[in-house]
């Protein structure tokens, strides 16, 4: 049976929220945690890099896209949306990206065999 592949998989390391600390007065998280990274092998594809995004106090560039995982990978990790992936740019920069959009794709023998994940860069770290 043919199985659909991930091509030129780049590691990712996938920052898990940990919500266990709930203000008592709101109801809603107090501090955001971070549970230790899990690393993932996946296809990275841009869909705007970069791009233009003039604001009040200049441009603001915007990087988006989405992520290929095989879907056991993606089911083992327990990743959902609104949590964090870091991704290598190259060797002097590392961008964190914020989860928007999880999906199942690559639909064949009825069952999907990948997850896009979908992100927006939240900020671009220099190491």
């Amino acid at each position: 049976m043919i199985k659909p592949k991930v091509i030129h998989p780049r590691k990712v390391l996938l920052y898990k929220r940990d919500e266990t600390e709930i203000d008592p007065e709101f109801g809603v998280t107090g501090k955001i945690t971070w549970q230790e990274p899990i690393e993932l092998y996946g296809q990275v594809k841009y869909d705007s890099f970069q791009s233009l995004n003039p604001t009040g106090g200049g441009n603001n560039p915007i990087s988006a896209g989405h992520i290929v995982f095989y879907d056991k990978d993606w089911a083992a990790a327990g990743g959902q949306v609104n949590d964090e992936l870091e991704l290598e740019e190259d060797y002097t920069f590392t961008s964190r990206l914020k989860i928007i959009e999880v999906r199942p794709a690559a639909h064949y023998h009825g069952k999907n065999w990948h997850i896009h994940v979908y992100f927006e860069r939240i900020r671009q770290i220099k190491r």
